[in-house]
C-alpha cells in the first residue's frame, strides 16, 4: 500500500511539472513572437483640393430701370427679349400734375412778360417827364421797383417751367446702354411709385458670375487671379475682378466677382461651375486603409520605429479617390506607416516589416 501511494504521487509531480513546462514553452513563444506587417514611407507636403461651386452667369453691364416720378405707364415701346440702342425710348409714364403745372407756369409767364413790356414803356415815359419835372420822383422810382419785380417774377416762373420739363423728360425710360430687355414689370394702365423698378435690360457680350465663400477658400484666392470653370461639358476661364475684405454680416461669407474671358451667346442665366482651390500647409496623403478608429477613441495610424509599433493620433482633413489627408496631433510622423496588419497589432508590439 505506501509503494502505491508513493508511485501516484511521483506520477502527479510529473504530470505538473510536464505541464508547467508546456505553459513555460508556450509563453516564450508568444513573448518572442513577431507580428508581420507592410508599411508605406510618409512625407508632409501642400496638398490641392479643388471645391466645385455652382452658380449662374449675370451680365456684366445690368442695369434695373425706374422712373424718379409716379404715375401709370402711358406707353411700353418693347417687348422681352428684344436688342434696343443706347438712349433709345423703352416706356413712357402719364403724371397727372405735370403737364398741367407745366401749363399754367406757360400761361403765366405770358402774362408776366406782357407786364414787364407795358412797365418797360412806362418807365421810359416817366423818365421823360422827369426831364420836364412833370411828374414826381416818387412816381417814377414806384414804377421801377414795378418794372424789377415783374423781371424777378419772371425768372421765378421760368424756373418752375424748367423744373416741369425736366419732370416731363423723366416720364420717358431710355436704355442706358445698347442690349436686350430681359424683363418687363409693367405694363400700359398700370400704376407705378417712383423709384419701383419696371424693366431690365442686360448686355449680352460680357458675362460674369458672383459668388459667397468662406473664409477658408477665400485666403486660397487673389485679385486677378484666374479661375477654371466647366459650362457645357467645356471648360471655360475666369479672372477675379472683386474681392470682399469683410465678411458679410449675417451669412459671414466673402463676396467674389470673376469675369468670363470670353464670349458666350444666350449663356445668362446658365449654370456654370467653378473650381476654386483650398491649399493644405504641410499635410499627410496616405490610403484610407491606414486609419485606425473605435469609434471611442481619435483616429490613429501606427508607424514602425526601432521594429515596434508606434501610434500617432491624428485630425484627418478629407477623403478623396481613397486616399485620406490629415494632420498629424504629435509631432512629425516619423519611420513607416503600417498600411497593413495594424488589426493584430497594439503600441509597443514587436514588428517585421514585409519586403
Amino acid at each position: 500500500m505506501k509503494i502505491f501511494k508513493s508511485t501516484a504521487v511521483m506520477v502527479f509531480i510529473f504530470t505538473v511539472a510536464l505541464l508547467v513546462a508546456c505553459s513555460k514553452q508556450e509563453l516564450e513563444q508568444q513573448v518572442g513572437k513577431i507580428t508581420p506587417v507592410e508599411t508605406i514611407l510618409v512625407t508632409r507636403d501642400d496638398v490641392v483640393r479643388y471645391h466645385q461651386i455652382p452658380t449662374v452667369f449675370i451680365a456684366q453691364n445690368r442695369a434695373n430701370l425706374a422712373f424718379q416720378l409716379s404715375g401709370s405707364i402711358e406707353a411700353v415701346m418693347v417687348k422681352i427679349g428684344q436688342k434696343v440702342e443706347k438712349h433709345q425710348e423703352l416706356m413712357e409714364l402719364y403724371n397727372t400734375q405735370i403737364d398741367p403745372a407745366l401749363e399754367t407756369n406757360l400761361a403765366q409767364l405770358e402774362s408776366i412778360r406782357a407786364q414787364i413790356e407795358q412797365a418797360k414803356r412806362d418807365v421810359a415815359s416817366l423818365k421823360e417827364l422827369r426831364k420836364n419835372n412833370s411828374t414826381s420822383k416818387n412816381a417814377f422810382e414806384r414804377k421801377e421797383t414795378d418794372l424789377k419785380d415783374l423781371i424777378a417774377k419772371e425768372k421765378s416762373v421760368q424756373a418752375q417751367i424748367g423744373l416741369a420739363l425736366a419732370n416731363q423728360s423723366q416720364t420717358f425710360i431710355k436704355a442706358p446702354f445698347s442690349g436686350t430687355v430681359v424683363a418687363i414689370e409693367k405694363q400700359v394702365g398700370e400704376f407705378v411709385a417712383a423709384g419701383q423698378v419696371v424693366m431690365a435690360i442686360y448686355q449680352q457680350d460680357g458675362l460674369e458670375v458672383e459668388i459667397n465663400i468662406t473664409q477658408s477658400l477665400w485666403k486660397n484666392i487673389s485679385l486677378g487671379e484666374s479661375i477654371k470653370g466647366i459650362y457645357d461639358d467645356s471648360d471655360v476661364e475666369f479672372r477675379i475682378v472683386e474681392l470682399a475684405q469683410t465678411a458679410e454680416a449675417k451669412s459671414h461669407l466673402m463676396k467674389v466677382i470673376l469675369q468670363l474671358n470670353k464670349t458666350i451667346d444666350n449663356a445668362i442665366g446658365q449654370q456654370v461651375i467653378l473650381n476654386l482651390p483650398q491649399v493644405y500647409d504641410k499635410v499627410y496623403q496616405l490610403p484610407l486603409e491606414v486609419i485606425v478608429d473605435d469609434g471611442i477613441n481619435k483616429p490613429y495610424i501606427f508607424s514602425v520605429v526601432n521594429e515596434k509599433a508606434y501610434r500617432n493620433y491624428i485630425r484627418p482633413l478629407f477623403v478623396e479617390d481613397g486616399q485620406v489627408v490629415f494632420q498629424s496631433l504629435d509631432t512629425e510622423i516619423k519611420g513607416a506607416v503600417v498600411t497593413k496588419g495594424q488589426s493584430k497589432i497594439s503600441e509597443g508590439m514587436q514588428l517585421q516589416v514585409l519586403p
